[in-house]
């Protein structure tokens, strides 16, 4: 496949002459596949020559980052001294890349071991335990692991074993973390990760029986900082600025409808894949993140237009069956990170001004809007993918307790 990006039989003839020739046209055939362009591929190609020397690799083995790095400095060197090198401020670098993107296609670039974290088998078992026996999603597994770890390991460095960890060494870990930058809903949110890390570590006889109960967190009011979403006016002041002809335009226009009128997570959008959506039904299937399962939903006929434009017209063509990729190879699917940057870049650039800017301030405006257009949270729950009626009333940003009052008055019927 040579060929079809290199011309001239010299250059060739040297790639057929250096080792590993089938190993680096299978990487080449990789990247061309994922639509990377052929000047690209030229010149990564040209620096996995002196690659394979400086390496010396004539087989595939594990190589450290710190043998590529040493070997970049060499190149550079070369380089200085070479007068035909019309640029040589960027050889080491070029060459890391190149290294480091061709051995981790082989899976032979060997990371440096991390340091083996303290208490690391009892946090593998309780994200064990909360996968396969709770079925928490795994963001939830994920987020309660972070949390968890951080407080291990700064608890590893007064304590051996969790036996003699006690209640004063959680809230002084929470009162440093609320002194160095976490807020108060973060220090409640790992207050409340600890407490169901110390609720297992009780059954598995790491620590004393009643330890989970005497972890204190900050008092947070359930709805406050009112209102956490945007308001329908201003969700469509957004869509409307978000109009244009661009690839990245059209591509945002499409994220933010399914955000706002579906009010889906980002791990939900993120997964979105050609083969969910109907067309014929008018239907596509989105699987939840925290719920679990899939759902089908009605596509709204905005936001299917929004979604046929983007793929007529920005979406590259290539192998990744997501519906919603990089613009630029090699590609790939967007992450919840890039949602989230997307979002919250075209708030802003929108002139909007409200605390939260992420993806999941639509939702809590999907879920004011269509309790104000009369649903019930039975039906406000089933759209968000949502298990009771309680993260309901969060999301909508209303009393549950006072709603029912209010029904049982019938004054409202909402319930």
């Amino acid at each position: 496949m040579l060929e079809e990006f290199l011309e001239h039989p010299f250059f060739l003839n040297r790639h057929r002459q250096s080792p590993l020739l089938k190993e680096r046209e299978a990487f080449l055939s990789h990247l061309q596949q994922q639509g990377t362009s052929p000047k690209a591929l030229r010149n990564l190609s040209g620096e996995l020559l002196p690659v394979m020397r400086l390496l010396k690799l004539t087989e595939l083995r594990d190589v450290s980052l710190e043998e590529i790095q040493r070997a970049a400095l060499c190149w550079a060197r070369e380089q200085h001294t070479n007068p035909k090198a019309q640029s040589y401020g960027n050889s080491a670098s070029f060459f890391v890349y190149a290294a480091k993107k061709w051995l981790r296609f082989h899976g032979r670039l060997k990371r440096p071991s991390a340091p083996p974290m303290r208490f690391a088998d009892e946090l593998g078992d309780f994200a064990r335990y909360m996968t396969e026996e709770q079925g928490l999603s795994p963001q939830s597994v994920r987020s309660h692991c972070w949390k968890t770890s951080k407080f291990l390991d700064w608890c590893g460095e007064r304590h051996r074993s969790l036996v003699r960890v006690s209640a004063e060494d959680v809230d002084d870990f929470l009162a440093m973390k609320g002194a160095t930058g976490w807020n108060r809903k973060s220090v409640s949110v790992a207050a409340q990760a600890l407490r169901a890390f110390f609720r297992y570590a009780e059954t598995r006889g790491w620590c004393a029986a009643g330890f989970a109960k005497g972890i204190q967190a900050p008092r947070i009011y359930q709805y406050e900082n009112l209102p956490e979403g945007p308001t329908e006016k201003e969700v469509r002041q957004l869509l409307r600025s978000a109009k244009g002809s661009s690839q990245a335009a059209l591509r945002t226009l499409a994220i933010l409808m399914l955000f706002a009128v579906y009010g889906l997570r980002s791990g939900e959008v993120s997964r979105l894949l050609l083969s969910d959506f109907d067309w014929r039904q008018e239907v596509f299937v989105v699987n939840h993140s925290k719920k679990g399962g899939s759902q089908r939903y009605p596509l709204q006929r905005e936001v299917g237009d929004a979604i046929l434009h983007y793929l007529r017209e920005a979406r590259p063509r290539c192998a990744c069956r997501h519906l919603f990729i990089t613009l630029h190879p090699p590609y790939r699917p967007v992450g919840t990170s890039a949602l989230w940057w997307v979002t919250s870049s075209r708030i802003k650039a929108a002139g909007l001004r409200f605390r939260h800017t992420g993806p999941h301030s639509l939702r809590h405006a999907c879920a004011t809007r269509l309790l104000q257009e009369g649903a019930s949270f039975k039906e406000i729950g089933d759209v968000l993918g949502h298990r009771g009626l309680e993260s309901v009333g969060i999301y909508a940003k209303v009393d549950l307790n006072a709603l029912r009052l209010v029904a049982n008055l019938n004054l409202g019927g909402l319930l």
